[in-house]
Parts: structure tokens; C-alpha cells; sequence
């Protein structure tokens, strides 16, 4: 996801929260960056205060899967109207349709255009399907839920025939919610999903939930990582297991990488042969050389040590130069054009691969530097290669198992593993509370981490936490949440 760094969100409003609050938050920061938001926001407040209700509204109004129960979520969790302000300038309103819980609509407007509308209706069994807008008339059949709950209306406006009719028409309606919902293109999924949100988080559980995250091969590896942790109560429970599948994931993602920049970046043996054929063929030599044996040997060298930092990586060999180097000593200075000739194709392909690779080389070196400024007084450091994947190894060179490692240890590489994942898949990254088993100097250390990971790209932080280390290192960027009671 590298490009522009754009937040996505810049404020949220709720109004009803519980039945009787109003909140708002600002995330846009100082006047002067709000065009662009800011990509951390720390969400302070008391205990009971609502942070963790404002992200999984967050998660829940953004994500557009139809399988994670996002719709339902929403009718769920009891509030009049919440808010999404966007740094684009859209703003998205949910407004219940008939009280706190159950039917609501969905809205996006663009400056005094409204571009979507869709409603939501509560079904059998809680579920929420989107369905075209309600009548209007009679309102008091517009919310019910089945049948029984119907009312007639003693008002002479309706007669017996009409109001027979009204409760024909609902049951048929109510009938095709449920078989049909499903079915009925979604205005606002479609426009989330144009908008690319798909947010991370992270809960207090420690679980990383997101729409794109394929959770099937995660279950297997945890539930494998389960019958480890049932034979030793000491593992860590299900953080290990999250640890397992994040290493797992993150040493995916990175090859995936590496075979993108490597066919990005590759010359085949003919297109090289191919090439220095070309240069020899279109040189002059008798025209006297255009290049200095400094130059070659300058060329080799920065190869090599591009090539070098590759290699401790397992990206790519390591380019010898010492034999090419002695050979262009032994190189009279009247065939330096032929050399030359020779050795640009294979440079440049050389160089091109290094190119493709670049982006794989400064993410590893960012991960591995991060991790192991965590781990340095432990004595334990990160070494990352493709053929092994992420691994933390002890002073004696021992690889260390996830569960082994400490519970500070296993969350605060949970964490740096999930912000990389997040920086590949998604804008936005809610964490609730990572503070969690990390000692204080740690704390005040993760927010700079994971600004750090995903520095270059879009990805906004939005984080509720309590801890005074992490508050008080990011002053500019604290959210309050502090409820109002409405008045009647």
C-alpha cells in the first residue's frame, strides 16, 4: 500500500451513545494538516468512557464483508446517530430508525450532495440485510419485527380492507427480507468498498480481525499451536497461537514480495548475452575508451555492497567483486571499452533486480532493527532469511520458539508483525490497549515503532489506550473521549 500519506478518518460523532450521551473525537489534528489527517490518534479517556465502543463501531461501519456480521454489529450497539467525518470530505451517518437497537439507515454525503443511501432491516434470528427504503405510511407498522407485534390502528384514516392489505404486504415483505437480503446489492458496501477501508484491529484479546485476512489456515495453525500450549500452561494461551499465525503470514507476505521483485527485477541469461552482443556490436573501439578503470571498479564495488545487504536476507547472492576486479586490473587500458561493453548488461541487471528488491530490503531492515532495539537488553535479536522466516535467537545462537519467549516479548512482536501486515493491506489499524504486559520503557518505545514500520504509506493509527508512557510521548496526538450527557 505504499503511496501518499493520507489518513482516512478525521473525526467521529456519536450522538444517543448508550441512550443518554454525546461524544465527539477529533482526529484530524492542527489546523493546518487536516486536508491530510494525522496517522496517529491516541484515544484517552476514563474507564467506561466508550474508546473501546468507538473502534468496534469504527471496524464495524468500515468493513465490507457481508461475512463478519458488520450490519448486525451496527444495529446491535445502542446509539441514535454516529459519524464518520473522512479527510476525502465524505462523511458517513448511521441514524436508527426506531430507538437505540435494530433497523437503522446508512448515508454518505459529499459537501450538500448526498451520493448513498441504504437501509437496514433486522430479520429472524437478529440478522441485518439491507432492503429498499421503508413506506411511510401507516408509521406503525414500519419497525415491527414479526406479525404478532402488529397493532391495527384505531384511526378511521384506514379501513378494515386497507389494513388487511398492510399486513399481507408486510408478511410477504418480511418472507423476501429473509430469503432475498443477501441478494440485494448494497449501495454502501459498494461505496466501502471503492473507498478501499478494510480496517485492521487488534482487540484486547489480542486477536488481529480484518476482512482480508483469510482465517481458515489460521485456525489450523493455531489449533495446533493449542495442543502445544495444553501440554504447558506456562506458553502464553492464545497470544502464542496469535504469534504463530502472525510469523506465518508476515513470512508469506515478504516472499511474495521477493518473487514479485525478483521477476520485476530479473534479466534471463539471453536478454544479458543478448545485450552485451548489442554493446559490441554498436561500439567504435577505435575511437579511443569513454570509460576509466575507476569508474568500473566504483560500479562493481556499490554492486557488491547492494548485493551484500540482499544477501543477509536470503534475497539474493552476494556479488563477488574480487574477481572481477582483478581481472580489470589485469585489463590493459586499450580493451577498458571492451570490459566495459561487457560489463554494463550484467551491471544493470544486476542493478535492476536490486531496484525491485529495494522496498523488501528497507521493510526487513525497519522490522529487524525495531525488533531487536525491543530485545537488546535481553540479549535476544531477530534474524530474518526467506528460507526460514522471522526468527528470535538467544545469546548462545539458539532459535527461541514463540513460546518461549516472554509475555511482554510475545506482544510486543505480535504487535510490530501486525503493523507490518497492516502496512500491505489496509489504511487503517485499530489497537485497543497495546500497552498490554509491556514494561514502561517499552511503552514509551511502540507508538515511534510502528510509525516507523509503516512510514511511506497511508495507514492511520487509532489507538485507546491508559498508559501515561505512551500519552505523554505523543502529545500531539492524543484524542479525548469524553462523553456529554443530552439533555432531554
Amino acid at each position: 500500500m505504499e503511496s501518499e500519506e493520507r489518513a482516512l478518518v478525521s473525526a467521529l460523532e456519536v450522538h444517543g451513545l448508550f441512550g443518554n450521551k454525546y461524544l465527539h473525537v477529533d482526529l484530524s489534528g492542527e489546523i493546518e494538516t487536516r486536508s491530510k489527517g494525522r496517522r496517529l490518534s491516541l484515544l484517552y479517556g476514563n474507564n467506561g468512557s466508550g474508546k473501546t465502543t468507538v473502534l468496534k463501531l469504527l471496524w464495524h461501519a468500515l468493513s465490507p464483508s457481508d461475512r463478519g456480521g458488520h450490519r448486525t454489529e451496527i444495529a446491535k450497539t445502542p446509539f441514535e446517530r454516529f459519524a464518520i467525518h473522512l479527510c476525502s470530505g465524505d462523511v458517513i451517518n448511521f441514524v436508527k430508525l426506531d430507538g437505540l437497537i435494530g433497523d437503522y439507515k446508512a448515508t454518505v454525503t459529499s459537501g450538500d450532495k448526498r451520493i448513498v443511501e441504504q437501509h437496514y432491516r433486522e430479520v429472524a434470528e437478529g440478522k441485518v440485510v439491507p432492503v429498499s427504503p421503508l413506506p411511510e405510511h401507516p408509521t406503525q407498522v414500519l419497525h415491527q419485527r414479526s406479525l404478532f407485534e402488529i397493532e391495527q390502528p384505531t384511526s378511521d384514516h384506514i379501513s378494515e380492507t386497507a389494513w388487511r392489505e398492510v399486513v399481507q404486504n408486510f408478511e410477504v415483505a418480511l418472507r423476501s427480507d429473509r430469503r432475498e437480503g443477501e441478494r440485494r446489492p448494497d449501495a454502501f458496501v459498494n461505496y466501502l468498498k471503492k473507498l478501499g477501508t478494510g480496517p485492521y484491529m487488534l482487540a484486547d484479546d489480542r486477536r488481529i480481525y480484518g476482512d482480508s485476512i483469510e482465517r481458515i489456515s489460521q485456525r489450523r495453525i493455531r489449533r495446533n499451536m493449542d495442543l502445544e500450549e495444553s501440554a504447558d500452561p506456562q506458553s502464553g494461551g492464545g497470544v502464542t497461537a496469535e504469534l504463530g499465525i502472525a510469523l506465518r503470514r508476515t513470512h508469506d507476505m515478504i516472499q511474495k514480495m521477493v518473487i514479485n521483485g525478483n521477476v520485476s527485477g530479473s534479466r534471463g541469461s539471453n536478454t544479458v548475452y543478448l545485450g552485451i552482443l548489442e554493446r559490441v556490436s554498436q561500439s567504435d573501439f577505435s575511437e579511443g575508451q569513454t570509460v576509466t578503470r575507476n569508474e568500473l571498479t566504483s560500479k562493481l564495488k556499490e554492486i557488491s555492497e547492494r548485493t551484500a545487504e540482499c544477501s543477509t536476507y536470503g534475497l539474493m547472492p552476494r556479488l563477488r567483486e574480487d574477481s572481477f576486479l582483478d581481472v580489470l586490473r589485469r585489463t590493459p587500458d586499450s580493451q577498458l571499452p571492451v570490459a566495459d561493453a561487457v560489463m554494463q548488461p550484467f551491471l544493470e541487471a544486476q542493478e535492476a533486480r536490486l531496484d525491485a528488491l529495494s522496498g523488501v530490503v528497507r521493510l526487513l531492515a525497519t522490522l529487524t532493527e525495531e525488533v531487536n532495539r525491543f530485545f537488546a537488553s535481553s540479549g535476544k535479536a531477530a534474524r530474518y532469511t526467506t528460507q526460514a522466516g522471522l526468527r528470535v535467537i538467544s545469546e548462545d545462537s539458539q532459535v527461541l520458539p514463540p513460546e518461549s519467549l516472554s509475555s511482554g516479548e510475545r506482544q510486543i512482536l505480535l504487535l510490530l508483525l501486525n503493523t507490518v501486515l497492516a502496512r500491505q493491506s489496509t489504511p487503517l489499524f485499530l489497537i485497543d490497549e497495546p500497552e498490554l504486559s509491556l514494561n514502561v520503557k517499552w511503552q514509551r518505545q511502540l507508538m515511534n515503532a510502528l510509525l516507523s514500520l509503516t512510514e511511506g504509506t497511508p495507514v492511520q493509527f487509532i489507538v485507546a489506550t491508559h498508559s501515561i508512557e505512551v500519552i505523554t510521548g505523543h502529545r500531539d496526538s492524543l484524542a479525548k473521549v469524553a462523553p456529554e450527557v443530552m439533555e432531554d
